[in-house]
């Protein structure tokens, strides 16, 4: 196969991995309410990141593209391992205040608002009417949501975890973003779970971990690591070397969906109209994003 075949044969493929990816991530939530109540949302995340490092690694070290071992003390790879522990936790304990589909929404759909706000910050990146109008239709979605809530204090306490969650996850986007320019995305993504999974390991050892020998359990944590998380995030990074950054926005938009229709549909998760309405908003607040930045690209 020639190089010219190769190359179309890959840009063919990149936004299939994109959005196999987004898919893989929306189970997530999915797979920690099935596995075993014994199962903590810090213990899920300790698992799933612990799992899916050594698979990233592993993997950039067969294909000769791990880090030096220099690179692994680098602050930036320290503060991007710090993001995922931050991510995995709020994420993870936010899906079990608010349900997953609502969490999700709110994690991800929050996220690039607040990508926004690090661009204006560090990047001195202008945003336009349409990030402002994104951002004011994306806070009322999330007032929606606050208020719908049987239990005002969980929906309040759950949906700050979410939010927590969506700038952790624009963080960790933001400096791995920088770091992938210099290494691959497999060595650079694997390490940064190591350093998170450092983190975690210690303040999960003292848990109980019986849940974890049961076949509910070595189901959720291989499924968790392996699939979720080290196989999703190993097709993210092939598909981002072909696929541009603003199509890689919207096909990362199946992943609220992805977890919205299973917390629904299979979890049978109770949504009010309220709920509805506020996921419809801070939907449409991405896709008013993601229009925007394809437009910007367009012009340029």
């Amino acid at each position: 196969m020639s190089d010219t075949q190769g190359n179309e044969r890959r840009a063919f493929w990149g936004p299939y991995l994109v959005l196999a990816a987004a898919v893989l991530w929306g189970t997530s939530g999915t797979a920690q309410a099935l596995a075993p109540e014994a199962a903590t949302p810090l213990m899920i995340s300790g698992v799933r990141v612990g799992i899916g490092g050594v698979f990233l690694v592993v993997s950039a070290a067969c294909r000769g593209e791990l880090l030096p071992m220099r690179g692994f003390l680098r602050p930036v790879i320290l503060l991007a391992g710090i993001m995922q522990v931050v991510f995995n936790v709020s994420y993870f304990s936010a899906l079990s205040l608010t349900g997953v589909a609502v969490g999700t929404m709110v994690a991800i759909g929050s996220a690039p608002i607040f990508a926004g706000i690090l661009g204006i910050v560090f990047d001195r990146d202008p945003v336009g009417r349409s990030w402002y109008g994104a951002t004011l239709m994306a806070i009322t979605g999330l007032v929606f949501l606050s208020v719908s809530g049987v239990d005002i204090s969980t929906s309040i306490a759950g949906i700050s975890a979410a939010l927590t969650a969506g700038f952790s996850y624009s963080a960790y986007t933001f400096l791995t973003r920088r770091l992938i320019a210099r290494y691959t995305p497999d060595a650079v993504m694997g390490v940064s779970f190591l350093v998170a999974a450092a983190i975690l390991v210690p303040l999960i050892a003292t848990l109980p971990i019986a849940w974890m020998r049961t076949p509910a359990g070595v189901g959720a944590v291989l499924y968790l690591g392996l699939i979720s998380s080290g196989g999703a995030y190993m097709l993210y990074g092939r598909g981002l070397r072909v696929v541009p950054v603003s199509d890689v926005g919207t096909l990362t938009l199946a992943e609220p969906l992805t977890a919205a229709f299973l917390g629904i549909v299979f979890l049978r998760e109770p949504v009010s109209l309220g709920s509805v309405a506020g996921m419809v908003l801070i939907f449409s607040a991405q896709v008013v994003l993601v229009a925007n930045r394809r437009r910007k690209r367009r012009f340029r």
